[in-house]
Order: C-alpha cells, then sequence, then structure tokens
C-alpha cells in the first residue's frame, strides 16, 4: 500500500509536469522530469504517459498485493514560457539529488508557477524589436521598418485581446494576419509605405509556428510519434491560419488594383544584418520569457544562424532548403554548447534562435502565387517551403542525435577507465 507521503511525492510530481506541459516543454522532456522525481523518492513502478493535452501518471508498489494509483491531468492553454522550463529543470536536477523535503518541493513550484511572464511594455519592446529589425532584414526601408514595427505591437496587442475570449489560437492567429495584411495595405494606398512584401512577411513572423516545428522534431527524436505527429499538425493548422488571414485581406486588393505592386529590395551589409537579426532573436527572446542571463548568448545564435542563412542563399547562390539546413544546424550546435556551458535547457536557445529561419517568405510567396492562379510557381515554391520547414527539424534532430551518442560514449569510456584503475 502506498503512504501519504508516497501520494505526495506523486502528486508533486504531476504538478511539475503540467508547469512544463503548460510553458510549451517537448513532451519527452516532460516524462523524464516526472519519472526522475517519482524514482528519485524510491517509488520505481511509475509509468507516464504525456500528450500535448493531458499527462497520465500511474504507479504501484511492485508487490501483487499493491494497488495501483493513476492520476490524470488535462492541460487545455499553453503558452510559451521557457524561462518557467528552465526553472522546473534546476528544480528536478536540486529535487533528485538532495535532501528537499516534498513541502519544500511544492513550495518552489508555486513559487515558479507563480512567476508571470515579462510585462506588457517590454513585451510590445520585443515586437517592436521583430517588425523592424526582420523588415530591414528582408529588404525594406527603414521608413518602412518603423511603420512595421507599429503594426507588429498593434498585431500582437490584438493577439491578447482575442485571446482573452477564450477563442481558438487558429482564430486568433487569422485575425492578427489579416490585420497585418490590411494595416500594411492601408499603408501602401496612402503612401507611407514604399514595399509591402516584407513588412507584411515580418508583422507575420511572430505568429509562424516554429516552436512546433522544433518540438515536434525533437519529440520525433525521442519516440514520441503521436506528440511529434499532433505538433506538426498544429504546425500546419497555425500556416493554414496565416495564409488564411493574409490572403483574405490581399486577395480583393490585388484584384482591385489588378496585380501585386513590384518590391525594391534593398540589400544591407552584413555587419548591419547581424545586428538586425541579434534584435529580432532578442525580441523573440522577450516573447518566449527567455531567462535574462541567458538572452545575450541566445540572441548572438539566432544571429549567426539568420546570418549564414543569407550568406549561404545569396553570396554562394544555394538553395533555400540546404541554406536553412545547416543554419539550423549551425543554431542547434551552438544551443547545446551554450545549454552545456549554462546547465541549461537546449530549448532555451534553439526556439528563439530557429524562428527567424522558419520560412515565413515562402509561405508568403506561395499565397500570393495561388491568388493569381499561378498553381505552377504556387505548388514549386509551396514543395520549397515544406523542404525548408523539414530541414529545420532534421537538421534539430541530427544534431540531438550525434550530441547524445557522443556523451553516451563519453560516460562509457570514463566509465571504464574509472573501472581499471
Amino acid at each position: 500500500m502506498f503512504s501519504k507521503n508516497q501520494k505526495s511525492i506523486l502528486i508533486l510530481a504531476l504538478f511539475a509536469g503540467e508547469i512544463m506541459l503548460k510553458s510549451g516543454a517537448e513532451i519527452y522532456r516532460v516524462e523524464d522530469t516526472i519519472t526522475r522525481i517519482c524514482r528519485a523518492c524510491g517509488i520505481h513502478y511509475v509509468e507516464c504517459f504525456a500528450t500535448t493535452t493531458g499527462i497520465f501518471l500511474s504507479l504501484d508498489g511492485g508487490k501483487e498485493d499493491d494497488n495501483m494509483h493513476t492520476f490524470i491531468k488535462r492541460i487545455q492553454r499553453i503558452r510559451i514560457d521557457l524561462g518557467k522550463i528552465s526553472l522546473i529543470n534546476k528544480f528536478s536536477r536540486i529535487f533528485t539529488t538532495t535532501d528537499l523535503s516534498v513541502e519544500d518541493g511544492f513550495n518552489r513550484l508555486r513559487e515558479i508557477n507563480r512567476i508571470k511572464p515579462y510585462n506588457l511594455p517590454l513585451n510590445l519592446l520585443g515586437a517592436f524589436f521583430i517588425g523592424a529589425s526582420l523588415c530591414l532584414c528582408f529588404g525594406g526601408g527603414v521608413i518602412d521598418s518603423l511603420v512595421c514595427s507599429c503594426i507588429t505591437i498593434v498585431a500582437y496587442l490584438m493577439s491578447i485581446w482575442v485571446g482573452k475570449l477564450q477563442l481558438s489560437p487558429f482564430i486568433s492567429i487569422f485575425l492578427s494576419c489579416a490585420a497585418c495584411s490590411l494595416m500594411s495595405v492601408i499603408g501602401i494606398e496612402i503612401g507611407i509605405l514604399s514595399t509591402l512584401s516584407p513588412v507584411i512577411i515580418s508583422s507575420i513572423t511572430m505568429f509562424l509556428p516554429g516552436v512546433a516545428i522544433t518540438n515536434a522534431a525533437r519529440d520525433l527524436l525521442s519516440g514520441d510519434m503521436i506528440a511529434g505527429v499532433s505538433r506538426f499538425a498544429e504546425a500546419l493548422i497555425n500556416a493554414i491560419a496565416i495564409a488564411g488571414g493574409v490572403s483574405v485581406v490581399l486577395k480583393p486588393w490585388s484584384l482591385a488594383r489588378g496585380g501585386f505592386p513590384l518590391d525594391e529590395i534593398i540589400r544591407y551589409p552584413l555587419p548591419l544584418f547581424f545586428l538586425l537579426a541579434f534584435l529580432t532573436t532578442l525580441g523573440f527572446c522577450i516573447q518566449f520569457h527567455v531567462p535574462r542571463r541567458q538572452m545575450l548568448p541566445a540572441s548572438i545564435i539566432g544571429a549567426f544562424g539568420f546570418c549564414l542563412y543569407e550568406f549561404l542563399l545569396l553570396e554562394l547562390s544555394c538553395s533555400a532548403v540546404f541554406a536553412c539546413f545547416m543554419a539550423s544546424g549551425l543554431v542547434a550546435v551552438m544551443a547545446e554548447f551554450a545549454s552545456r556551458a549554462g546547465r541549461d535547457a537546449t530549448t532555451l536557445f534553439i526556439i528563439p534562435g530557429i524562428i527567424p529561419l522558419v520560412p515565413g517568405t515562402g509561405m508568403y510567396t506561395t499565397m500570393a502565387y495561388i491568388m493569381q492562379s499561378d498553381f505552377d510557381k504556387a505548388a514549386t515554391t509551396g514543395a520549397a517551403t515544406f523542404f525548408m520547414a523539414g530541414g529545420i527539424a532534421v537538421a534539430i534532430v541530427i544534431v540531438a542525435s550525434l550530441c547524445r551518442i557522443i556523451m553516451a560514449s563519453a560516460a562509457n569510456i570514463k566509465a571504464l577507465t574509472n573501472k581499471h584503475r
């Protein structure tokens, strides 16, 4: 039979997993954290199964006359909070390696759960960085970037307002992207904007499903097929919402004007591009509540990845798929080093770093070709966009797999060396 203390441990582990899952953690990380906490307290017969919407936890004492206890926790709302994921990671290490009591563990988890994301002014600053920097990266002018930053801020505020109405994320993304398109079109019509595509692409990047793609890849790597497939489905639904929101505005406008205007793209020097990529990643770090001490390395990692992508694409004339794969691989490698140097989760560095690489330009261009009834180009661009997204996932999986192999080999060599001594 289970003691009261063992039941408390079970609830403690479930609470830690709940916080992680609500904060957007990978499924394998949630299951591993729950299992480690239980086994560290002497509960060895534990089975945890998590999905994107719930946690199922059951255990028994391992004897024939023991009763099985099962707990189910439904997860309804997920808000990306990398700071909480980092704190739970550290909590699990402390709890499993020290004599921290269950009661103290509950107190620490409650403190973590009560932590609020960064305040609204700081989040608006992050949205400003994303809109202004990305618009310049994609070839917009200075005035375009300032207007784009305002559009991004308004779209962000709109997404918060729609979220408070408890509507589905699909509706929130659809309406926010439609607002981005509408404000961009108005800017073109009244003469404030000189380019359209860079402004729209930059303002909708905040809603691109980069987190879903990253987590899906890492879940598939760990054998969580259900979670991986469901996250890829989530990414596809979000992409449809983005395309729908943009096209519902641009389609009638393009018909009225007789087509899309040609944008004059500006190319900036690579050092300036690095700074812009740094500010873009910093904006996403703020949006995802990356701890302040990790914002600088995460932003540098994202800047290097984005610059490598731009260099391979423009200077060496490589394909967009190859450039995306190589840039994502660089981000993943640097994230692995940074996570071990700072003893933190790699998610803190990978997610902000790969968001600028998510093919928002390809999604936008595919949608534009569809509205122009050029289905051949739409199919070609859409396929390239799909493979670019796949390249991001594959690069992350390969790097993570190699790192696990290297770490396991190093641990085995160390164990053999100690044995021979």
